[in-house]
């Protein structure tokens, strides 16, 4: 019964814990953000959100202390207890780290011709690369995952050189520009800050070592690293995986208007061909969507959502499933089409898939924004969002027209039946194009 309680309450405790990890984590993006944007709004929402911080810190100490004076814990247990104190004092200062960014951004926000704009001086990288140490550390806890927290540690030797390299260039740039020694005395203090999150980052990941393995890192020889910059998730396999589906469902949505072309011309052959390379690809396609959901990174803290990135999926799935149920509705029967009925099928089609060729760089300008926050990967992928959107209107449009002209001209009730299905097909399409690209719209608009 005891060791019922106590699991029970070591839950509640990791619960906790892992709920201000993503709290900060998006405090600390948030700051990021702000200063990125000189957005005094967001740097007050981060100056307001540091309450329920200190909130979420006191639950922690209570339950952590009660489970040490009521349940007694030993060995590995024990070790979870302590370590929960220890990493809510680092996310406590985490988030003090992220409400000093937010403050320095109210008085940078004021400033015009800062020394930002002077000397074209870029934090975001060092920022970037300490915001990943910190979710790569908040995963390592989840995961209990030894591995990755030393990773995390061995990285913290690139923040600081990225540190290094700043200051100088700040110096250099304050000697030639003192007009712009405000600015530069507050870029020093984002700095600072930003080293300070790769560090607790750090003390984060050695408590998930002594927590597994029971070790004190401190006390090792630490190894001098030679690494590069983080991985990001456009340069991962994950992301090779997603691009690659896009890739296939372009494939599949290609070959629609040669399937439509020999249909019009009653060559079943070549249509039979058709759908058989369409399946084949649709299959492909389909192994690797398997492989993706299990390249996923695992952990609490990824650029989007997993729920949003597998809606995603099934969505652009969907373009490469009506392409095919297009493809089944044209074997199926064969109708004697008039030819001004002909020409208008085809150009329903050619509209409805107009916006398709663009999918892959959609995918890759969207994942770009997430994971560096390119705003010119974001103005790309807005516009091919538009793009999108622009061609579903038009193909509402056209089919609207096109049911309008089978239903005067087609009398024999299966023929009309049958191609108010393909019209839908094809407008299906179109529809799911739509969606799929909205869904990259939500992510990057958040």
């Amino acid at each position: 019964m005891m060791r019922i309680a106590l699991t029970r309450e070591l839950q509640f405790l990791h619960n906790l814990l892992l709920d201000m990890a993503k709290a900060v984590d998006e405090m600390t993006k948030t700051a990021i953000r702000a200063f990125r944007e000189r957005n005094k709004d967001l740097a007050k929402a981060v100056i307001e959100f540091d309450d329920q911080i200190d909130y979420y810190d006191h639950m922690i100490s209570v339950s952590a202390l009660e489970i040490l004076a009521l349940q007694q814990p030993v060995a590995k247990d024990l070790r979870m207890v302590v370590s929960g104190l220890d990493i809510s004092r680092n996310l406590e200062r985490l988030a003090d780290q992220s409400v000093n960014i937010a403050e320095m951004v109210l008085e940078l926000a004021e400033e015009k011709d800062g020394i930002g704009d002077i000397c074209k001086i870029d934090l975001i990288p060092m920022a970037m690369e300490a915001l990943n140490m910190l979710e790569q550390a908040i995963n390592a806890f989840v995961r209990e995952d030894v591995v990755l927290a030393r990773e995390v540690i061995r990285k913290d030797e690139l923040v600081d050189q990225m540190k290094i390299d700043l200051k100088k260039k700040i110096e250099e740039c304050l000697r030639e520009h003192p007009e712009a020694l405000k600015g530069g005395l507050d870029y020093l203090l984002v700095i600072e800050n930003l080293e300070r999150v790769a560090d607790l980052a750090c003390n984060i990941s050695e408590t998930v070592v002594f927590v597994v393995e029971g070790r004190f890192l401190k006390a090792e020889k630490r190894e001098a690293p030679k690494i590069a910059p983080v991985e990001r998730l456009e340069e991962s396999l994950t992301f090779q995986l997603l691009k690659r589906h896009a890739r296939l469902i372009v494939e599949c949505l290609a070959r629609l208007p040669l399937s439509l072309e020999a249909y019009l011309e009653g060559d079943k052959e070549r249509l039979a061909e058709i759908a058989r390379d369409v399946r084949d690809i649709e299959k492909e396609a389909d192994k690797v969507k398997a492989n993706i959901r299990g390249h996923i990174p695992k952990g609490l803290i990824l650029p989007v959502e997993k729920f949003e990135l597998f809606m995603y999926l099934k969505e652009q799935d969907a373009l490469a499933d009506f392409g095919e149920e297009l493809l089944n509705l044209l074997m199926l029967h064969q109708v004697d089409v008039p030819k001004e009925i002909k020409q208008e099928l085809v150009r329903l089609l050619e509209q409805s898939l107009e916006p398709a060729q663009h999918l892959e760089d959609l995918v890759a300008y969207s994942l770009k924004y997430l994971t560096s926050w390119d705003e010119e990967a974001r103005e790309r992928a807005k516009n091919l969002v538009r793009l999108f959107r622009h061609s579903q209107f038009l193909t509402e449009e056209l089919a609207l027209k096109l049911r309008e002209k089978i239903y005067g001209t087609i009398k024999e009730p299966k023929d009309f039946y049958h191609l108010h299905q393909i019209v839908n097909a094809i407008f299906a399409i179109a529809c799911h194009g739509e969606n799929t690209a909205d869904l990259l719209r939500a992510m990057i608009a958040k």
